[in-house]
């Protein structure tokens, strides 16, 4: 690996950019592990954090304004994050490395020329969400084999929307089951879409995406109303009323991405470090919402799953 030069015996200063406060768990992932590789927090490194709730128009103010106070690292919870940071640093002679805590595809959405050699000032961790869009698919029918059909809501303004079809399309193939496609993006129409759904689905699977990742607990609140389960995305998404979820956590997403800074206190050229995947999957399982909507789980796949909320209550 290439290096650069990072001044030694020095306190490192990262700016951290999170779109919203539920995406701050990234940034506690990185600052404890950060901790765990003995760098303590005001002697050897201190942290900025800033955040925008979901506002892109402030998410590029608050960038412009990290990148004036000339941190060492820069640190994007995210894919827009990334953006509004790479963005900025493009105006400097010797722009800063930006590191991002999960980000789907980034080869496909533009972050990055390659995940072994990123070839910029730009690298981070693939959470393979967008990977793993089937595999939901796939695991949600396992868990409840009498699903015949599946109401898939994705956002049109997420990267790769489209791109996801031929995967899902495949899945459901093998799986002998249906699905349709809803386009969301607005949170008020949440409870007409649910209720839609419920006429004719027996499941709602959710995409990785913003918006959706943000209104996670909302579309599952209506379905339970509806007697409609949900598949979530991260593990805290069963937490929130999912019955069911299968991906990693912000929490581990910041804690894997905490030795990649690492390696950029070190020296190394963020244009050398490999974007990683996700070591750590999740399998979460909710019984108590499986209760209260009176399905029963395919056992095998409830002793399949990492973690299982509400054991004791399922019959």
């Amino acid at each position: 690996m290439s290096k650069v030069s990072i001044a030694e015996e020095k306190v490192v200063r990262i700016g951290v950019l999170s779109q919203n406060e539920d995406r701050l768990e990234k940034f506690e992932g990185l600052r404890d592990e950060l901790s765990n590789l003995n760098y303590q927090e005001g002697k050897d490194v201190v942290y900025e954090v800033m955040t925008a709730p979901n506002d892109y128009a402030e998410m590029d103010q608050l960038a412009e304004k990290l990148v004036s106070q000339k941190f060492d690292v820069l640190v994007a919870s995210g894919e827009g994050e990334t953006r509004s940071l790479s963005k900025t640093v493009a105006k400097l002679n010797n722009p800063p490395p930006i590191i991002f805590m999960g980000a789907l595809s980034p080869i496909a959405i533009g972050l990055v020329e390659s995940e072994v050699i990123p070839g910029t000032n730009v690298t981070g961790l693939n959470n393979y969400h967008y990977e793993l869009i089937a595999k939901r698919l796939d695991l949600l029918k396992r868990l409840i084999p009498h699903v015949e059909e599946v109401a898939v809501l994705g956002d049109r303004r997420t990267n790769l929307f489209q791109d996801s079809q031929q995967g899902l399309a495949q899945t459901a193939r093998e799986l002998n089951i249906s699905y349709k496609m809803y386009d969301i993006s607005i949170e008020q129409d949440i409870p007409r879409i649910v209720n839609e759904i419920s006429k004719t689905s027996q499941a709602i699977l959710i995409m990785p995406g913003l918006f959706l990742e943000t209104h996670t607990k909302a579309i599952a609140s209506y379905g339970l109303i509806k007697g409609v389960p949900v598949f979530g995305v991260y593990p805290s998404d069963a937490e929130k009323g999912c019955i069911a979820s299968y991906g990693t956590s912000y929490y581990n997403q910041g804690a894997q991405t905490a030795h990649m800074v690492h390696k950029i206190i070190m020296g190394y050229s963020p244009k050398s470090i490999p974007v990683e995947t996700a070591e750590k999957l999740s399998f979460t399982v909710n019984l108590e919402v499986a209760q209260k909507l009176g399905i029963s789980l395919e056992e095998a796949y409830i002793y399949f799953a990492d973690k299982v909320i509400g054991q004791g209550g399922y019959q």
